[in-house]
């Protein structure tokens, strides 16, 4: 494989590994949610499924084991190999990957991505937890491999979305479907001439990352340790032009351990306004409560920032908050469950589009956990070993 040039966007050709479906109890069995959404209860439901599911490698069961936890998924993985449960594709290839759940179409090009670590071409657009970092890289390094693409995100592909709109006419390489109801396919882009036309089309763009931040942070790590082996200059990833197949861009919510309503009331700053209970229709608005009371802030000023940049910015320290005692939360449901009289939940709207790409322009990032893209590529479908 060549070595990744930084000054463009590249998205290379692999021998990406799969399922046999004959080995398995079905291909859709065996898939996972990314690590990130694992609640634990779908972490049990998914590991008793099937013998073969991707979660016993990306999230195995006893985190207590420190760095050796990914010891056996290492010893699994490389057993799943010998044993043919999972095989490497003969030929080097681009793979269209599409997901549909309802009305909901994810639909891209999965390869291998060039890494960027000056941010000139692949940008980020939140900040990372180096615990979580440290740990996609402990499992990259047992298991030699990237077992989750991540979702990057760019703007009129031209060749490059032509060609994956071309391959969807054609007979699906893999399919499968999944415990949620959701239509997985795959095709394969390995003439040599469409490849060089995606890889013209890409040299001129950016992209953004969408959903991974953690795991590009350990490819990052990964090559800095390793700069001269084979294959560390990449990434496993999925790219998606979203003036194509637009993604979806919901929020993230908070818990905050020792926030109570009278902080909030008394402590706000300057510039806010504080209502009674939880209003609808403010925009950028930001609610709290504990379980039982609601208020709302709403900025007096204008921003452009998004709101969650402003929570962490102003509010939290306002506020008096230590943030490494935050829980993260994607379904609001699970954030209000937590809530009490000295545990606020914290609701926040989705950041537009628009101001994650200005501030990933200017290399500003956002906190860690600012946005969800999706829908998120499954887990088990595709992945690359170096």
């Amino acid at each position: 494989m060549p070595s990744s040039d930084a000054t463009v966007l590249r998205l290379e050709p692999l021998r990406a590994w799969r399922f046999v479906a004959g080995k398995v109890s079905a291909l859709g069995a065996v898939t996972s949610p990314p690590y990130d959404v694992l609640e634990p209860a779908i972490v049990r439901r998914l590991t008793d499924s099937d013998l073969h599911n991707m979660v016993r490698l990306i999230l195995p069961r006893d985190p207590e084991l420190g760095p050796g936890r990914y010891d056996e998924p290492a010893r699994r993985l490389a057993e799943w190999q010998r044993a043919g449960v999972v095989i490497q594709d003969q030929q080097p290839a681009l793979y269209v990957y599409e997901q549909q759940l309802g009305n909901a179409v994810l639909c891209g090009l999965v390869g291998s991505l060039g890494l960027d670590p000056a941010r000139r071409v692949v940008l980020p657009h939140e900040d990372v937890m180096p615990h979580w970092v440290d740990d996609r890289l402990e499992l990259m390094e047992a298991t030699d491999a990237d077992l989750e693409p991540i979702l990057l995100t760019y703007d009129d592909g031209g060749a490059a979305s032509d060609a994956v709109d071309a391959a969807r006419s054609g007979e699906p390489w893999v399919e499968a479907d999944t415990e949620n109801g959701a239509q997985h396919r795959i095709w394969r882009i390995d003439d040599p001439a469409v490849l060089a036309d995606i890889a013209a089309g890409l040299a001129t763009h950016e992209a953004l990352i969408a959903d991974g931040h953690h795991r590009y942070a350990a490819y990052l790590e990964r090559q800095r340790r390793e700069p001269t082996r084979q294959g560390t200059g990449f990434g496993l990833a999925m790219l998606v032009d979203y003036s194509r197949h637009p993604l979806t861009l919901d929020p993230i919510h908070r818990v905050v351990p020792g926030l109570d309503l009278a902080t909030v009331r008394e402590r706000t700053p300057e510039g806010w306004q504080v209502l009674p209970g939880r209003v609808e229709g403010v925009p950028d608005r930001i609610a709290v409560t504990d379980g039982s009371t609601w208020v709302t802030l709403r900025s007096t000023r204008g921003q452009e920032a998004p709101t969650v940049a402003m929570l962490h910015d102003l509010l939290l320290p306002a506020w008096g908050v230590v943030e490494a005692d935050i829980s993260f939360h994607h379904a609001l449901a699970d954030a209000l469950a937590l809530a009490g009289p000295q545990q606020a939940a914290v609701e926040l709207a989705a950041p537009r589009l628009d101001q994650v790409r200005r501030s990933a322009a200017r290399g500003v990032v956002l906190p860690q956990k600012a946005t969800s893209f999706g829908p998120k590529p499954r887990v088990g479908l595709l992945f690359r070993t170096l």
